[in-house]
Formats: C-alpha cells, sequence, structure tokens
C-alpha cells in the first residue's frame, strides 16, 4: 500500500485579519448602541424630571379668585361686583369714575337752590347730544322742563350704585333719585348709558380749573329701571 502524503490547504493570512475586524466592528457597534441608549435615556428621565419640578413649581400660582355677587333688593338686578382682590383702582378707571358720577349728580339732581351751579357743571361736562338734550330739557318751551314738573318745593337727590365700564369709552351706571316734597316722597331706579371722551380742545382758564382733563359725555340716555315706589308722606306723583 502505497503512503499518500497529505497537504494541507494554504490559507491566506488576511482571512483571519477579516475575521477579526469583522468581529471588533460587531462588538464596537454594540458598545455604541448601548452608549446611544443610555444616552437617550438619560436625556428623557432629565427631560421628566424638569417637567415635574415645573408643575410643581406652577401649583401654587394657580388660583381661584373669587367674585361676590349682588342682587338688589329693590330691582331683582344681579350685579357681579370687582373680584376681591389686593390693590386699589388703577388712576384712569378712578378718575373716569369720578367724572362720570359728577356728571350723572349734576344732571339728575334738582335743588332750586343750586340749579344754576347743577346746570352749569353737566353743561360744562356735556358736548354733542348730550349738550343738546340738556338744553332742550331746561328749554322754556319744554313741558318737562324740570322747573316746571318740580317748582320751587321739591328737591330730588341721587344716589349712585354702581358704574361698570363696557368699554374704554362707555360707562353703564346705576343710580336711585329721591324726590321729596312737603307731601310725599318717591324713589326711583334708573340705569344710564355714558358715551364720553377725553378732549383736548382749548378751554378757557375757568373751565379747565373744573374740567383739567377734559372729560366730555358725548350721549346720554336714562331708562327707569321698577316703578317709582312712593314713600309713607303721600301718593306716587303721575
Amino acid at each position: 500500500m502505497t503512503d499518500i502524503d497529505m497537504v494541507a490547504p494554504k490559507v491566506d493570512p488576511s482571512y483571519y485579519a477579516d475575521g477579526a475586524t469583522w468581529e471588533q466592528d460587531i462588538a464596537r457597534r454594540n458598545r455604541n448602541s448601548r452608549a446611544l441608549a443610555w444616552i437617550v435615556a438619560a436625556v428623557m428621565s432629565l427631560v421628566a424630571i424638569a417637567s415635574l419640578i415645573t408643575l410643581a413649581l406652577l401649583v401654587p400660582l394657580k388660583t381661584y379668585e373669587p367674585y361676590m355677587v349682588v342682587v338688589d333688593k329693590t330691582t331683582g338686578f344681579v350685579e357681579v361686583k370687582r373680584p376681591m382682590a389686593e390693590g386699589p383702582l388703577t388712576q384712569d378707571e378712578a378718575v373716569t369714575t369720578f367724572n362720570v358720577v359728577r356728571y350723572i349728580k349734576a344732571r339728575e339732581t334738582y335743588d332750586p337752590k343750586a340749579l344754576k351751579d347743577n346746570f352749569d357743571l353737566a353743561e360744562l361736562l356735556a358736548s354733542g347730544d348730550a349738550a343738546r338734550d340738556l338744553t332742550e330739557l331746561y328749554s322754556p318751551a319744554n313741558p318737562q322742563n324740570p322747573l316746571k314738573v318740580y317748582g320751587t318745593n321739591t328737591v330730588v337727590s341721587v344716589s349712585v350704585k354702581s358704574v361698570t365700564f363696557p368699554n374704554n369709552r362707555t360707562a353703564l351706571v346705576r343710580f336711585s333719585t329721591e324726590e321729596k316734597s312737603a307731601t310725599s316722597i318717591i324713589t326711583g331706579n334708573w340705569v344710564s348709558l355714558v358715551r364720553f371722551r377725553y378732549t383736548s380742545t382749548p378751554m378757557r382758564n375757568e373751565f379747565r380749573f373744573d374740567n383739567p382733563l377734559g372729560f366730555q359725555v358725548l350721549e346720554y340716555r336714562r331708562d327707569q329701571e321698577t316703578a317709582p315706589s312712593p314713600g309713607a308722606m303721600g301718593a306716587q306723583r303721575s
């Protein structure tokens, strides 16, 4: 039997080098994937923690503003008062409220002893339609002229209940009047719509003393809120 020499095939050394390189690439990719996963997880954890901290800081800021709802016993009118928050009225709102109330009282008050002063003030604070309406009201030809209606023995006083501002050029005023004569006391409840503006039109100095900011009522409308209520001294005037 003849012995046959077995010769092993030669393997290219680069084969083993390529295999080692492939294993290293796989291992490196696995390490990179794990590192990326940890980084993403860490970032998401930080975002979650930051969100929780932000929420915890915002919770104390959530407040409930209480409102006072007032029902007028006479008229049944329901009014939501200002929020019960600390702090005064703004300067502009306070000044405008003062001017609106001053106009209402000057126009609606009737006192024979102060008739001219009230008329002059109402005239000073009025312009446009409001000024024309005031002039027509006190016209001698008007049968509803307060001088003819009330005479010299009746006084009408005004009590303002509330002033609200639907917008920055309109005021809604609720007020009551008390008409007192020698024989009767009659109470009326009213709501007035006042449209106003502030003007820089030149005025005489004497007018500026009484109206330094140029407040002017452009339109004035008064509506009765309830029927007049006669007092104990006498019957209601028709």
